[in-house]
């Protein structure tokens, strides 16, 4: 099974263009899931600590050493 990914335009044509796709026999099609606050919230977490270990590989922010970690706590 493939999988396509469409960006429409015009979301007026939405409805029509989901209504046709359900009519072909060999399309599947799947709503996506819609997100609870809670897992945004983790979806925004992980982007800022993606953001941060690229940052660090790149040598534009530094790290804290384990030592630092411990102090604050």
């Amino acid at each position: 099974m493939e999988q396509l990914i469409l960006n429409i335009k015009n979301k007026s044509k939405i409805p029509f263009l989901k209504e046709l796709l359900k009519r072909l026999e060999f399309v599947e099609v799947v709503e996506p899931k819609k997100l609870s606050s809670k897992e945004k919230k983790i979806l925004a977490d992980l982007e800022e600590a993606v953001d941060f270990v690229n940052k660090y590989k790149k040598g534009s922010t530094k790290a804290k050493t384990i030592n630092q970690l411990l102090d604050e706590l």
